[in-house]
């Protein structure tokens, strides 16, 4: 009896183990996820309320956006241009202390707001957290993407 309650208490500490470090590794991917969602949705000020005070993007296109400021202009601009559709996977997303990231791929759909064909986008990311303690809620600071070349054409016979 005593080795099946000692086997027992063992079995859950390790599963207190396992899910103590899912628990860490998950808010970077859930954040990334929550970002995509609030893309899709066209909704500005949840996007914005995800990034630190002074937070750098990287864009695909190769621009560096300093500042929530600029990040916001630029946000405006492309939702009042496209409806987009944006599926992000994460592939390796971990934390260490206050500071988290989230890596991953992305395809997008693009469809311009007033009409017109779609442009189909894919890629990387890469996301990185910050939290100035515990307690506080984690914010990107740094945020970039790459954009996969177009398939070339395929030449005709």
């Amino acid at each position: 009896m005593r080795t099946g309650l000692a086997a027992l208490a063992i079995a859950a500490g390790l599963f207190c183990l396992l899910a103590t470090v899912a628990a860490r590794a998950a808010p970077a991917a859930d954040l990334t996820q929550q970002w995509a969602g609030y893309w899709n949705a066209k909704n500005l000020d949840s996007l914005m309320a995800l990034y630190a005070p002074d937070p750098v993007v990287l864009t695909a296109s190769g621009e560096r956006l300093s500042g929530a400021a600029d990040i916001r202009k630029r946000l405006v601009e492309d939702l009042a241009q496209f409806d987009p559709r944006l599926v992000m996977t994460s592939l390796a997303s971990k934390s260490s202390g206050d500071l988290a990231y989230d890596s991953g791929s992305y395809e997008e759909t693009l469809a311009p707001a007033k009409g017109g064909a779609a442009v189909r986008e894919s890629g990387f990311y890469l996301v990185v957290f910050a939290r100035k303690s515990r307690a506080a809620p984690w914010r990107i600071v740094e945020q970039s993407w790459t954009r996969m070349p177009a398939p070339a054409p395929t030449p005709r016979p």
